[in-house]
């Protein structure tokens, strides 16, 4: 009696097993195509990937409750250490924001320059 459940039960378990493979390959070809995208994007936009990174420790530092032992070593240094990274954090913050409008500017104006062209053809050949 074992025997016809084994048999009914293997397309069953060769199923699982193949959706499974297939369910990890899948994720591990997302996993290395975000790892590549974001290894593109900090090598092109490298101050970007700094300012992210500072941004992602300031709201865990921020996220983290401090420990006595934190206050007891740090101090007067803890504090004038956060105040400077809170003044970098800005600067960078604005850095970035001037970065992405000239970017955004360039875009708009690449975007303007298609679209006089483009229009600017169609009169022509219309003439």
């Amino acid at each position: 009696m074992t025997a016809p459940k084994n048999k009914a039960s293997r397309p069953a378990i060769e199923q699982a097993r193949e959706r499974t493979l297939s369910a990890y390959e899948s994720a591990r070809s997302r996993a290395a195509d975000v790892t590549r995208d974001v290894t593109d994007q900090m090598a092109v936009y490298p101050v970007a990937a700094v300012i992210g990174g500072m941004a992602v420790g300031a709201l865990l530092g921020f996220l983290l409750p401090r420990t006595q032992r934190e206050r007891e070593w740090l101090g007067d240094a803890g504090r004038k250490l956060t105040g400077a990274a809170r003044d970098v954090a800005q600067k960078g913050l604005d850095a970035g924001r001037e970065r992405a409008d000239q970017f955004t500017g360039h875009i708009v104006n690449t975007l303007g320059a298609s679209i006089v062209e483009a229009v600017g053809g169609k009169d022509d050949a219309a003439d």
